[in-house]
């Protein structure tokens, strides 16, 4: 059994049409399906994984900048969800299924410290060098943070990535014996 692409107008006599969608969901059942977990635990758990980690680093940063702008509980939902929770969502969604999704709708972390006054934010027209030297003086404490959450996603997707392949390539040759097996008798 083989799921490709056809390069042609030509199908085979036993062949199945399927679109891209019908495709991914036929292969994620396979996964899921799959007989030993030890052969798609990457497939299964990965973006799960990564999701987590995104969502946890977009904690600590908001978290910082909620702190430093000193918010408190203003408009912490309308922080939270863009920051820490949709970037956890999507990134395992993303992994998964690498559909597009476009929002103009989030609200910046700044504006509520501007709208309710809790730390002076310098404005745009003011130029960009002033907003630079905003950023840079609020962001240092978190440079260890950020390049720690950095070093740590990048491993993490990295190791992810290697056993997700390693899980493809232990399934197509399961598929391939299945296969060979079947033709045999």
């Amino acid at each position: 059994m083989a799921l490709m692409r056809s390069k042609s107008n030509a199908i085979p006599e036993d062949g199945i049409v399927m679109d891209e969608m019908e495709a991914t969901t036929y292969v994620w059942e396979l996964v899921t399906n799959w007989e030993t977990t030890s052969d798609t635990w990457a497939l299964r758990y990965g973006p799960v994984v990564l999701g987590s980690l995104n969502a946890v680093s977009g904690i600590i940063i908001n978290q910082h900048f909620r702190r430093k702008l000193k918010l408190g509980n203003y408009g912490y939902f309308s922080s939270v969800i863009p920051v820490s929770i949709l970037p956890g969502m999507l990134t395992a969604l993303f992994h998964r299924h690498l559909h597009h999704f476009r929002t103009n709708s989030l609200k910046c972390l700044f504006q509520f410290a501007s709208r309710y006054c809790t730390y002076r934010v310098p404005a745009l027209v003011e130029g960009p060098k002033v907003v630079f030297q905003f950023l840079r003086k609020i962001t240092r404490p978190l440079t260890a943070s950020l390049t720690a959450l950095t070093a740590l996603q990048f491993i993490a997707s990295s190791a992810v990535t290697y056993f997700e392949m390693k899980n493809n390539f232990t399934m197509r040759k399961k598929m391939v014996e299945m296969e060979n097996k079947l033709l045999a008798e």
